[in-house]
């Protein structure tokens, strides 16, 4: 059987490379009604507790239907145990505030009565988790501080967390995002402490040309490049803490579009030139989170090192490992595109179709046709990328977070994206979709679509609106430059 399926079609592959960058209409369109949000949190001290009020008030302004528990104690129910109960039920999403103190309590090492509220609510999301067969997840850690990263326990570390920062202008705009499942741009107020219409941040003692708030007004009309390129103009003829206020708020709108490193360029920068303290603090909170999101996509654990791996496997022909690093979905798609590509051959005859797929969809597969799949497959995969190679390649600059469980990893022969000529031709990049299931980052498809099994597979292609990036040009597109690829 080692002669056969030698016309093993790449429809699948090449569908997904395609599409995913083709013509912007034709994607299935996301709810984005208001999403049902409750806050997990522990009653640490008066502070925090009004830290925890202020950040559902601020959620709420921006159109997620949060709730906590201070807005029920006006009229106390019965058990608050079975509050929690129904809350987590008919919530959407539940927001989980880590703090040591919510740790312990979460993990049952407080004494009788002592947090009895988070032991309960802990029993309930470890239930939830380990018995929920939903896609996306529900319980979304989020943390104050970035030090607080390691406290986020068990099995809550097992998706994507947020760094929000204490201060009243924390920046809650990736996690609002999330919860809105919406690609769009976000309300004005975000990020503003007086969200009163045309104003910024504000900073005793800075008073900036209007002409400053004027420009930062322009990113809430959604134009926010626009907003960076005046204020950037503006910068010529500021100077010293007035300078700094200016690289502060193109560092804020950077990071709103997901262009991390250009962000920390501009914190890093305020910090090394401002002595104004409230400034000085703010741009070093949001440098930490910069950092906390830099670690976890490019670090030892994260998805562009899982992503090269996958890539290094390609290269070296390990099929196996190349079959089991791909999530179910999109193994199961492979499949169903091969034995659709081989319906005529004689050898698939005896099997089920729809059985044989979910055969050969295993992390690893012991039917006797496994063996001619896999090998197909890691061909064209090869070819795929056969340009890759680890010593000239790397993974684009900004981290690009797709929901909760997702991540863009874009592989490109410079860092931050640029494409660059060799000899007048033009090189592809190579986007890879990555998704975390448990502790490890798997790929989840070979551009910006989630992949559908079916009979055609398909996907849902995600728009680059909620990528955040200009849309780069691939290898199909350089060697089919279509009208539908414009």
């Amino acid at each position: 059987m080692d002669d056969l399926y030698p016309t093993d079609v790449i429809s699948f592959t090449s569908r997904i490379a395609i599409s995913a960058y083709g013509s912007t209409g034709g994607y299935m369109t996301r709810d984005t009604s208001r999403t049902r949000t409750l806050i997990s949190y522990s009653h640490d001290s008066e502070v925090h507790r009004e830290t925890i009020r202020r950040l559902a008030e601020r959620l709420r302004q921006a159109g997620v239907d949060a709730w906590i528990d201070q807005f029920d104690e006006h009229n106390p129910p019965e058990s608050w145990p079975d509050w929690m109960r129904r809350e987590i039920e008919k919530s959407d999403v539940v927001i989980v505030v880590i703090t040591e103190n919510y740790v312990r309590r979460f993990n049952r090492e407080t004494g009788p009565g002592v947090g009895s509220g988070v032991r309960w609510e802990g029993a309930l999301i470890t239930a939830d988790l380990y018995h929920s067969r939903r896609e996306r997840a529900k319980f979304i850690p989020v943390v104050l501080r970035s030090e607080d990263v390691s406290l986020i326990p068990s099995p809550l570390n097992l998706t994507s967390w947020f760094v929000i920062g204490e201060a009243a202008d924390a920046d809650i705009v990736r996690l609002v995002k999330v919860l809105l499942r919406d690609p769009g741009e976000l309300p004005s107020e975000l990020g503003v402490p007086n969200p009163a219409p045309g104003t910024s941040f504000h900073f005793d003692g800075i008073h900036p040309n209007p002409d400053v708030d004027k420009a930062f007004g322009i990113a809430a009309g959604g134009d926010t490049q626009e907003a960076i390129r005046q204020l950037d103009a503006l910068l010529q003829d500021a100077y010293t803490d007035e300078r700094a206020y200016i690289l502060f708020l193109q560092g804020v709108l950077h990071h709103k579009i997901g262009e991390v490193t250009q962000a920390k360029a501009c914190f890093e920068r305020v910090i090394e030139t401002t002595g104004h303290p409230g400034l000085l603090e703010s741009a070093i909170q949001r440098l930490q989170v910069l950092h906390a999101e830099l670690q976890a996509h490019f670090g030892e654990n994260g998805p562009v090192v899982a992503a090269t791996n996958w890539l290094m496997s390609v290269k070296r022909g390990k099929k196996r490992d190349v079959w089991k690093s791909l999530t179910r979905e999109l193994r199961l798609c492979l499949a169903q595109d091969w034995i659709t590509a081989n319906a005529g051959h004689p050898n698939l005859a005896p099997y089920d179709r729809d059985e044989l797929a979910e055969a050969l969809a295993t992390k690893n597969p012991t039917h006797p046709l496994g063996k001619h799949c896999l090998r197909s497959k890691l061909e064209v995969l090869q070819d795929h990328y056969r340009r890759w190679d680890i010593e000239g390649w790397g993974a684009a600059g900004n981290p690009r977070r797709i929901g909760l469980d997702y991540e863009l990893i874009v592989m490109a022969p410079a860092d931050e994206g640029i494409l660059v000529a060799n000899d007048g031709e033009l090189l592809p990049v190579y986007p890879i979709l990555m998704r975390k299931i448990g502790p490890d980052w798997m790929v989840a498809n070979f551009g910006a679509a989630y992949p559908i099994p079916g009979w055609p597979p398909g996907a849902e292609e995600i728009p680059a609106s909620l990528v955040g990036y200009k849309r780069f040009v691939t290898e199909a597109e350089i060697a089919d430059p279509s009208p539908a690829a414009e």
